[in-house]
C-alpha cells in the first residue's frame, strides 16, 4: 500500500498568534508602505536568522534603517517567541490522522522565532511531524510549488496520496491543487478569504475538496475517502 501523508499549515491553521504579521511589521518600522512588505517578506521569512541583530544586518544591507530598527527588533523577536496559542482541536487533529496511518507533514510560510512559539505551543502536533517544509530553511515560501514538491519528497509520497490544510485558497490551496493534491480548506477567517470564497461560488476558482470552519472538525473527517 503506498504511503499517504496530511500536509498543515502553521500559522491561523494550527497556531494563532499577533494580528499583524513580522512582515508587515518590519515594513512600518522601516517606514515602508503596507504594499511593499512582500519585499521584506522575501527577506524575512526565507532566511534562518540567529538572531534579532542578524535581522538587523540583513536589513541595513537592503533598506534605509532608522537608529531604533535593533531595539525594536529586539522586542519582536521576542514577542513572536512566545506569542502563539494553539487553536483548539488542533493537537487532536494532527493526532487523528496520525493514528490513522497518515504521515503529517508541514508547509508554512513561517520565521524562525515563531516556529519556535509553535513548537512550545503545540508539543504534542509537533512530536507526530515527520517532516517541515519551513520558508526559513528551505528560502523558499508560498505560493511556490516548490515547497510544496520538497515536502512531498521529505515524506516519500506522491501528490495523489496527499491531503494539504490551510487557511489561505492562494497560499495553501492554489499551489497544492495544481500538484494534485486534495485539499482542506480550513475557513476561520472568512473575511480575509473573501475574493476567494466569490471566485470559488462563482466558477472561477476550483473548488477544494472539503471546507470546514475550524481545525477541530478535521478530527471528525474521513481523508481515507475523500
Amino acid at each position: 500500500m503506498p504511503e499517504k501523508a496530511v500536509l498543515f499549515d502553521i500559522g491561523s491553521t494550527l497556531i494563532m498568534g499577533p494580528d499583524i504579521s513580522p512582515a508587515k511589521y518590519i515594513s512600518r518600522l522601516l517606514g515602508l508602505p503596507d504594499r511593499e512588505k512582500g519585499r521584506v517578506a522575501d527577506l524575512v521569512m526565507c532566511r534562518d536568522f540567529t538572531c534579532h541583530r542578524h535581522v538587523c544586518r540583513e536589513l541595513a544591507g537592503r533598506f534605509a534603517v532608522p537608529e531604533e530598527l535593533e531595539s525594536n527588533l529586539e522586542h519582536l523577536w521576542r514577542e513572536q517567541e512566545m506569542s502563539a496559542r494553539e487553536i483548539p482541536g488542533a493537537s487532536v487533529a494532527v493526532n487523528r490522522v496520525k493514528s490513522l496511518g497518515f504521515k503529517v507533514g508541514l508547509v508554512s510560510d513561517i520565521w524562525a522565532p515563531y516556529y519556535r512559539a509553535f513548537l512550545q505551543a503545540c508539543p504534542e502536533a509537533a512530536a507526530l511531524v515527520d517532516y517541515a517544509a519551513l520558508s526559513f530553511r528551505e528560502g523558499i515560501k508560498k505560493p511556490s510549488r516548490e515547497i510544496f514538491r520538497r515536502a512531498l519528497d521529505g515524506l516519500g509520497v506522491s501528490p495523489e496520496n496527499t491531503w494539504m490544510v490551510g487557511d489561505t485558497y492562494e497560499n495553501d490551496l492554489a499551489p497544492a491543487m495544481e500538484l494534485g493534491i486534495k485539499t482542506v480548506w480550513v475557513l476561520c477567517r472568512p473575511e480575509k478569504e473573501y475574493m476567494a470564497m466569490a471566485g470559488v461560488l462563482l466558477g472561477r476558482l476550483k473548488k477544494p475538496d472539503i471546507i470546514i470552519s475550524s481545525i477541530a472538525e478535521l478530527a471528525e473527517i474521513d481523508l481515507g475517502t475523500g
